[in-house]
């Protein structure tokens, strides 16, 4: 591999480099699909917590409490992770080739 062709150490980015940027200065498609699948389980996680939390502050404990809160959390999930999972599609469409719909 030519010496131009080795990607930056750490958090240096190419200044010459054309093409579309994303909001961290780095090109589209670059963020990388496992910091967005992190992002996105994050969110989910967070999201059950909270509702866990809640569930068990009300009252409902033991398998019934954790139950309930993996199904309300899922619903939740749907519409407050929806950027996050179309990102995820989006990268997965943009590295099969198909770019976004």
């Amino acid at each position: 591999m030519p010496a131009d062709d080795v990607p930056p150490a750490g958090a240096v980015h190419r200044r010459g480099h054309r093409g579309s940027q994303g909001k961290s200065g780095q090109p589209a498609g670059e963020t990388g699909l496992m910091g967005l699948n992190l992002r996105y389980f994050a969110i989910r996680a967070a999201l059950f917590g909270v509702v866990l939390a809640v569930v068990l502050l009300v009252g409902v404990g033991g398998l019934l409490g954790f139950a309930l809160a993996l199904v309300i959390s899922g619903l939740l999930s749907y519409p407050l992770a929806l950027r996050q999972r179309r990102a995820v599609l989006r990268n997965i469409a943009e590295r099969r080739g198909g770019g976004p719909q």
